[in-house]
């Protein structure tokens, strides 16, 4: 007889209210008893050093600023820590909807607790990850950051108007970058990194060195660590893998990080591509698919962001319609070439084996090395750095490390064979109906409206396919399987 699982969503709640403890626990659905709660015990914890975004402008952080982080790094210790199969039936499926309560301490109860800044940060974070999410703010006792205690060390003199962005270290994250500061000589650049491990600490500045080659006016660079500590506990164990919650914590840190330097818009650097990211194959659906900077997260970061300081603010991504390719065929990326070595774009950067940190054989991988074919600067990311070299030759990969390359080409003839004829958005759309939603809302922002997002997105569409046709990698894939 086969086993009957329950409907319900996993539920977790966790309370942050006493200073420096997080307590959680897990509801476990079960058809013949009612709902139990039972509290699990973890060894980890979670630390943020915000300190550098005070210092650097001089002054402390506004405490509606203070709680904004305090929100957003509660809320990626939450997703961490809650995952979407039940620790303790591994036999049950996975259900990728979790129902998640939070109470928070907070500076500013009131304002968070308000209708209008409660409902977005819930609809916010309800895009973000796909869950539904319960935020409960309680007044904080004793609960200060750790800027708000120390003197200022030094502090950025912006004496021009300040072009602030989210420097990832990724490639997109570069090139974007490179463009700016070359293009946008009235401004200087304060750019604004959540690091996570030293590489990609060392990367970032490396590239932030590079980019003052560029520069008119003063580069900044921001980073601030976080992240879990485990004391003991395996990494991974009991944890969930997506981390959809990431880009709502990058996202909030650049933008108190633009807020404090008197700017009205935080900018992050990503191709169309990569940002809406459509599934791979049919099976990707769900929570597969990150929303880190995808449109409409950026428009629901606005809403919050807005109904938080109560004036206009954007997140600002110049590159919605540009492919990745087109990106880095930029002039000011040919002119820092020699420093692309320096960025990192895979899924499990970095990748545990000696001076391979990519593994080179997953979707983004697969994507940088497109796009620098496409923009002719192969020579400066040779596959050395790669644990699987697709656009070598001689090289025989597994049918694993061939398993993302087959889901990109079978998302390639999807869209090609959708964009073709005179009903190309009609078709696309059904294929793709979230595309529907994202033409509707930036539509309803655009000065052209919804016709002006349909067709830019099937220009974007029809460039990355042709792209993608002279991919060399796809040769590895056989005659058979390039036939359109």
């Amino acid at each position: 007889m086969s086993k009957a699982f329950a409907a319900e969503p996993l539920e977790y709640s966790f309370d942050f209210s006493a200073s420096g403890v997080a307590r959680h626990g897990l509801y476990h659905p079960n058809s013949q008893l009612d709902r139990q709660r039972e509290e699990l015990t973890y060894g980890s914890g979670f630390y943020i050093n915000d300190a550098p975004i005070g210092s650097a402008f001089g002054r402390h952080l506004d405490p509606a600023y203070s709680d904004w982080i305090d929100l957003a790094l509660a809320v990626y210790y939450a997703d961490r820590l809650s995952p979407r199969r039940d620790p303790k039936d591994p036999a049950r499926p996975y259900q990728w909807a979790r129902r998640i309560s939070l109470t928070i301490p907070v500076r500013l109860p009131d304002l968070w607790n308000s209708p209008a800044v409660l409902d977005r940060a819930e609809r916010a974070l309800k895009f973000f990850t796909e869950d539904a999410w319960d935020l409960k703010f309680v007044p904080s006792v004793g609960n200060s950051q750790s800027q708000e205690a120390q003197a200022f060390l030094f502090s950025i003199p912006v004496s021009v108007p300040a072009y602030v962005a989210l420097l990832s270290g990724g490639l997109d994250s570069f090139a974007g970058a490179c463009r700016a500061v070359a293009e946008e000589t009235a401004y200087s650049f304060v750019f604004i990194s959540g690091v996570t491990n030293s590489r990609q600490r060392a990367a970032q500045r490396e590239q932030v060195r590079a980019l003052r080659r560029l520069a008119r006016h003063e580069v900044y660079h921001i980073t601030v660590p976080f992240g879990l500590r485990r004391y003991g506990r395996p990494r991974g164990e009991g944890e969930e893998q997506t981390q959809r919650s990431r880009g709502f914590l990058f996202l909030t840190l650049g933008a108190v990080t633009s807020l404090m330097a008197g700017s009205n818009a935080l900018h992050v650097h990503e191709n169309g591509i990569g940002a809406i990211n459509l599934p791979y194959d049919a099976t990707q659906i769900g929570t597969a698919n990150s929303r880190g900077v995808h449109p409409l997260s950026l428009v629901r970061m606005e809403e919050l962001a807005e109904a938080l300081v109560g004036k206009s603010f954007r997140f600002r991504n110049p590159h919605l319609y540009q492919t990745k390719g087109e990106m880095c065929k930029h002039p000011a990326v040919r002119r820092l070439s020699p420093f692309v070595w320096t960025t990192f774009s895979c899924d499990g950067y970095p990748v545990q084996m000696h001076g391979k940190p990519q593994c080179g054989s997953c979707t983004s991988c697969l994507l940088r090395r497109l796009s620098l074919q496409v923009a002719d600067l192969c020579e400066f990311d040779t596959g050395e750095q790669y644990v699987c070299d697709l656009l070598d030759r001689t090289s025989k990969p597994s049918e694993k490390q061939l398993r993302q390359l087959n889901a990109m080409e079978w998302q390639s003839r999807k869209i090609a064979q959708r964009i073709r004829g005179p009903r190309a958005w009609e078709n696309l759309v059904l294929e793709y109906p979230d595309l529907q939603t994202i033409a509707t809302e930036l539509g309803a922002r655009a000065a052209g409206g919804r016709p002006e997002v349909c067709g830019r997105l099937i220009e974007l569409y029809s460039k990355y396919v042709s792209e993608w046709e002279h991919f060399s990698a796809r040769r590895q894939l056989g005659a058979f399987a390039r036939a359109a």
